[in-house]
């Protein structure tokens, strides 16, 4: 089917289509009323896909003889705006919120795994997957995904191209939707993802590209048993956000604080409270200054107690109804515990209805 024709039966459809059939590899799956798929369109510079146009690609420094460069995208000297290029050096072309909500994805998954699971801006190079060279990622032998986390760490991977491992399978992936890609983030990558068996697959669409106006920006699929992508349930709104629960993430949700600024959230049960990278420092740094603070007048009032008990006891001392060696004895105990001991315990001391050692540290008892 030719794209005018995909654009018809799309308008005709009414309800969403979410995951693509087995055979529909480059099929742009839209709602009626979405953004709509883009057309051939002039290569880069206003060129047509002629020799010039060619010319122009076999000029570029990071040229590669084997990739399938397509005219629909801009091929720059250091950037593009074909998501499945990866070549190191490359800029993918994007929207500031693109990458705050790729930023935000990112560094939030680090903080709860660390840094050597959660990666972005790889280029995982693709075995046959079994998946027709019609998909441009089989094709291409490579994706990149947005942000992706994998079941075992990768300690001291740096390398912009990495090998795809199905010994240590992708668990999470989320991609960002933008006007130049989002018709194979809804297609293709479906279809690649699936063969390579990532367990989760979310998108996020902040500019409504493919989402109508008041449908949740946020969704995803989760690999059944059968192999087959299953629509992820809501778990809940929250302050009219969708929130979802990843067997990965745990509960989270994505912020939009308006700006071009998108933050990812996960939820802290123990603390009650919705936490980013910047939100979980501030309330760390916060509940460290409570706790400094009541050490602090735990301190204090030790400090006083201690006083006015020696100050006591001192003065049994001069009247002789105790050792001379025993206040001293006693303040250097309390100090070196942190402890100071019950008003009743010292006044049974004063009275002489105790022995002095009773007011010793329970450790130095």
């Amino acid at each position: 089917m030719d794209g005018s024709g995909l654009c018809t039966m799309n308008a005709e459809l009414k309800t969403e289509l979410s995951v693509p059939a087995r055979d529909s590899s480059l099929a742009t799956i839209l709602e009626p009323g979405s953004a709509t798929p883009l057309a051939p369109a002039a290569a880069s510079y206003g060129d047509t896909a002629s020799s010039a146009w060619w010319a122009h690609i076999q000029a570029l420094d990071h040229y590669d003889p084997n990739y399938p460069y397509d005219p629909r995208h801009i091929y720059g000297p250091d950037w593009t705006d074909d998501d499945a290029y990866g070549k190191d050096g490359v800029t993918f072309m994007a929207a500031p919120y693109h990458r705050t909500s790729i930023n935000g994805c990112f560094d939030e998954a680090q903080r709860l795994l660390g840094f050597n699971r959660v990666f972005s801006d790889r280029c995982l190079k693709l075995p046959d997957l079994g998946v027709p060279r019609t998909n441009r990622y089989a094709r291409s032998g490579q994706v990149m995904p947005d942000v992706f986390i994998q079941k075992q760490p990768r300690p001291d991977d740096n390398r912009h191209e990495v090998a795809y491992d199905p010994d240590n399978p992708i668990l999470f992936v989320l991609e960002v939707l933008s006007e130049s890609t989002f018709h194979h983030d809804l297609g293709p990558k479906v279809e690649i993802y699936r063969a390579m068996g990532v367990r989760e697959y979310f998108l996020y669409d902040p500019e409504h590209l493919h989402r109508r106006e008041g449908k949740p920006r946020l969704w995803g699929l989760r690999l059944s048993t059968d192999g087959e992508y299953k629509d992820i349930e809501l778990f809940r709104m929250a302050d009219g956000l969708p929130v979802y629960r990843s067997e990965v993430l745990g509960t989270f949700r994505m912020l939009d604080e308006g700006g071009d600024i998108h933050t990812f959230q996960t939820w802290d049960a123990t603390r009650g409270v919705w936490l980013d990278p910047t939100r979980a420092r501030d309330l760390d740094a916060d509940e460290a200054k409570q706790e400094a603070v009541q050490e602090a007048v735990q301190d204090t009032t030790l400090t006083t107690s201690q006083t006015n008990f020696l100050s006591q006891l001192k003065l049994r001392a001069t009247q002789g109804e105790l050792a001379s060696h025993v206040p001293d004895t006693l303040a250097s105990a309390w100090q070196r515990a942190q402890w100071v001991p019950d008003a009743a315990d010292v006044l049974n001391v004063l009275v002489g209805s105790s022995d002095w050692s009773t007011l010793m540290p329970p450790e130095d008892t």
